[in-house]
């Protein structure tokens, strides 16, 4: 037995350490992987007839790297905040949460350059000119992949870019555009500015599509005489075919350059895509019409044999006209990126010198003064320092009506100010917005790889070759065994422009497009596909309660006393216990002795007792605050007041047990109010067929309270914060693919545990960093929203795969086999990609109910 050590790049995440386990543990020999996240190695034990390469092949398939050194250390990274506000780096045990190396952290470098994998790394976002089918995508891959320093690389077909992660000390960014540029095609990299507000981030977009409008235009300008010309041709025009080919040399020369180039360079490059298909099947068909042409002047044949001039122009039109609809489509497709960058203004106006200036966003810097009018949208992130408005927070919140803001309060870049004028404190710049962070979010989402790609990618990598091979066959069958020479021709020509990697290619990345983007402006931010794959396959929901299911703002309801101390009493004792603690339960208390003007004794130490509560030196002795386990312990008496307590947890409040110097005083009555949408959405995780269960640590009575209301199905109660990740695993054990739902720092662990971590936007930082969707709204509804979504997403992938596949299995015999004219073979490759595109835009109005 051999001991393998292997340093691995691009895994940020324990369910990256999981794939690679995965992966590891599934090459024959191995039997036993160790993979850890803070050092970036994997350990492997293994037979001797296991070999280093293959283990590196594996990890490879699974989407990470070894590289040639040693493993980089652990990186610091900016997790998300729709406060706007960064927070510490986050430990091992509350690693971001994703599936694909490829997740959403966001920028800590300038925009465009983003830290990922270890402490020297950055990404990039390139445009990436040329690429038309998903064979191209692999080869754009292939080629970035191959360069020393790079991690990973992943090229986009819908969105014509390719995300690279990369060291910066061994690879430069020439090197990654001399890279493309080897495998035949053209990048740059993507306007950072675009990436933050400004529209020119679409202007190629936009190229594209006036690009193959005014192709189409021209194309059928020509078309139509030619048509005409050729059929009139047949009664006795003498000049007819010479117009024919004039017109017939525009079409190729105007409409057909971008195939004829596409396919050169490919050429050049020993490799093939769709360009090479088509222009293979428009040039044969050009060239044969040429002699036809030729040989009817000298008088050898009639005029009907010029038909392939006709044929050829036919071909170039119905695919360019293909590639406008498929341009048109892309475009509206990603129509959720421009409308969360239409909130934002460009520029901002700022007090200089007293004077107010208006510059851009990309020039003001944090804790310069922000001048917001009446009515104006608020362009950065900032707090108030004077003046009140009100603000519509819509594109965050989901609700319309505005909300009152002050000194001291933060407003987002955006929310659009009411009728007051404001000034306030830039604390966050343009790069850096919560705005900005969910543009970034959809962007990974949009530009990651779904797992079910892998099988498309691998089709893709043969397909061209084959079809070529294919197209040779027919035309030697034809040919050579039948003689049927003009047959063998037309059918060579059909199978090649029949043939259609593009459907292959827009399959899935036209998909997570349009749901992610759907997502978006839903208020749920999917950081990767990775992520809506696993939110289609869910089983069971865990929901965690307080803040998820509730209110999350706990409030004092009533106080109950022994006979020998008041009301006002046991409060105060209370508050000078909890006065010290962080605990969710402690600030109601304390804010309810303040409203009644209580004096609070002073508290000199805290002790905080996990899962029971607090023990606190005061000024009036030892005070103790929690349930029944911390009275336990300090051995004091509260047997006669047990049934109250039990009756209270029955009717869904937690009563918190108040002693002093060993004497039991009371109760502190507190309750958080179950969420207005919980039970409806709840209902709708149902009728989705999922089993949802209830996970708090608070008391058990309290949590089936809770439970019984929203009609979850199972509740784990007295859980106590370190705990919550075992139960994940149990369920995960038991069968389930499970979901965790959570808002707090304590649920981070069990976001990490669970096949997939929903966060509540509202919640804590760390909480949304671990988990891999992001509800922006607090409403429970989000979640069966996501679900349904991912579902929907799923069924659409499927759905495109199935037709892509479909289409070519069947259509490429019937050209070869003489069935399909070359015309009819062109319109359906067209149809093929135009309805792969049409069937994911359907997403956008689909109902996520």
């Amino acid at each position: 037995m051999a001991r393998i050590e292997l340093p691995i790049e691009g895994m940020t995440c324990q369910n990256c350490v999981r794939h690679v386990t995965q992966a590891l543990a599934e090459v024959p020999g191995v039997s036993d992987a160790e993979v850890s996240l803070e050092a970036r190695r994997a350990v492997v034990d293994a037979d001797a007839t296991v070999t280093r390469g293959q283990l590196v092949e594996a990890v490879a398939e699974a989407g990470y790297r070894v590289p040639d050194g040693a493993p980089a250390p652990p990186r610091d990274v900016v997790p998300l905040s729709l406060s706007g506000r960064a927070t510490a780096p986050l430990s091992s045990a509350a690693e971001p949460h994703h599936a694909h190396p490829g997740h959403a952290h966001l920028p800590a470098e300038p925009p465009g350059l983003e830290q990922e994998g270890h402490a020297s790394a950055q990404e990039m976002l390139l445009d990436i000119v040329g690429m038309h089918c998903a064979s191209c995508v692999g080869r754009v891959e292939e080629s970035l992949k191959k360069l020393t320093g790079v991690a990973t690389a992943h090229a986009n077909l819908a969105t014509e870019q390719a995300r690279v992660t990369f060291d910066p000390t061994r690879v430069t960014v020439g090197d990654l555009q001399s890279a493309v540029e080897r495998a035949g095609y053209r990048a740059r990299p993507t306007d950072q500015h675009a990436q933050h507000g400004d529209e020119s981030g679409h202007d190629h977009v936009h190229g594209d599509l006036l690009s193959w409008r005014r192709r189409l235009m021209v194309g059928a300008v020509l078309l139509v005489p030619l048509m005409a010309l050729h059929y009139l041709g047949g009664h006795g025009s003498a000049i007819g075919p010479w117009i024919e080919l004039a017109l017939a040399i525009g079409l190729n020369a105007y409409v057909g350059w971008p195939y004829y180039a596409g396919a050169w360079q490919r050429a050049r490059h020993l490799s093939t895509n769709m360009d090479t298909l088509v222009a293979l099947g428009t040039g044969a068909a050009f060239l044969a019409g040429v002699v036809s042409v030729l040989r009817w002047g000298a008088g050898a044949v009639t005029h009907a044999d010029t038909m392939y001039l006709m044929d050829g122009g036919m071909i170039l039109v119905f695919i360019t006209a293909g590639k406008y609809l498929e341009a048109r489509a892309k475009g509206q497709a990603s129509a959720a990126i421009r409308k969360l960058l239409d909130l934002s203004p460009n520029e901002a106006t700022i007090e200089r010198d007293g004077n107010p200036v208006r510059v851009p966003v990309e020039q003001v810097a944090v804790g310069e003064k922000l001048i917001v009018r009446p009515g104006e949208k608020i362009p950065l992130d900032a707090e108030v320092a004077s003046g009140r408005s009100n603000v519509n927070e819509a594109w965050l919140t989901g609700e319309s009506i505005p909300i009152e803001k002050g000194p001291g309060d933060k407003i987002l870049a955006g929310t659009v100010n009411g009728d007051g004028a404001l000034v306030a404190t830039v604390v966050q710049v343009a790069g850096n917005t919560a705005l900005a962070q969910v543009i970034e979010l959809v962007r990974h989402a949009q530009e990651s790889k779904a797992e079910v790609q892998r099988l498309a990618d691998k089709v893709v990598s043969w397909f061209v070759p084959a079809v070529l091979a294919i197209g040779a066959l027919t035309f030697l069958a034809w040919g050579v065994l039948a003689g049927e020479w003009g047959v063998a021709l037309t059918s060579t020509v059909a199978v090649l422009v029949v043939a259609c990697p593009c459907a292959l290619g827009l399959a899935t990345p036209t998909a997570v497009l349009v749901g992610s983007g759907r997502g978006a402006e839903q208020g749920i931010l999917i950081k990767d596909a990775t992520a809506l794959e696993m939110a289609g396959r869910l089983t069971a929901i865990v929901l965690d309660k307080t803040g998820t299911v509730t209110e999350g703002k706990p409030a004092v309801r009533e106080i109950i006393t022994t006979s020998n101390t008041t009301a006002d009493k046991v409060l105060a004792a209370a508050a000078s216990a909890e006065q010290l603690s962080g605990h969710p339960l402690a600030a109601p208390i304390v804010a309810e002795a303040q409203a009644r003007q209580l004096q609070i004794p002073t508290a000199t130490d805290m002790q905080v007792v996990p899962g029971a509560g607090v023990l606190a030196d005061t000024s009036q002795g030892v005070v103790l605050v929690g349930n029944e386990r911390l009275l336990d312990e300090e051995r004091v008496d509260y047997a006669a007041h047990a049934v109250t307590a039990r009756q209270l947890r029955a009717d869904g409040k937690t009563p918190l047990f108040v002693a002093r110097e060993g004497d039991f005083l009371g109760f502190v009555v507190v309750a958080d109010v179950v969420a207005a949408h919980s039970r409806e959405a709840i209902e709708r995780l149902h009728a989705l067929g999922l089993k949802v269960f209830l996970l708090s640590g608070d008391h058990r009575a309290t949590v089936e309270a809770v439970g019984r209301e929203v009609g979850v199905d199972e509740v784990r109660a007295e859980v106590l914060p370190d705990e919550k990740q075992a139960e994940i695993h149990r369920l995960r054990e038991a069968g389930y693919v499970v979901a965790m739902v959570g808002d707090g720092i304590n649920d981070a662990p069990a976001l990490a545990a669970a096949d997939l971590g929903i966060a509540i936007g509202t919640g804590s930082d760390v909480a949304i960093e671990t988990a891999s969707i992001v509800l922006v709204r607090h409403d429970l509804r989000s979640v069966p929203a996501a679900v349904a979504l991912s579902r929907a997403t799923l069924r659409t992938i499927r759905q495109n795969l199935v037709w892509a596949f479909l289409y070519n299995v069947l259509l490429i015999p019937l050209a070869a086999g003489g069935y399909l004219w070359p015309s009819a073979a062109a319109a359906a490759m067209a149809l093929s990609s135009v309805s792969v595109v049409g069937n994911s835009l359907l997403l956008r109005r689909r109902r996520l109910e």
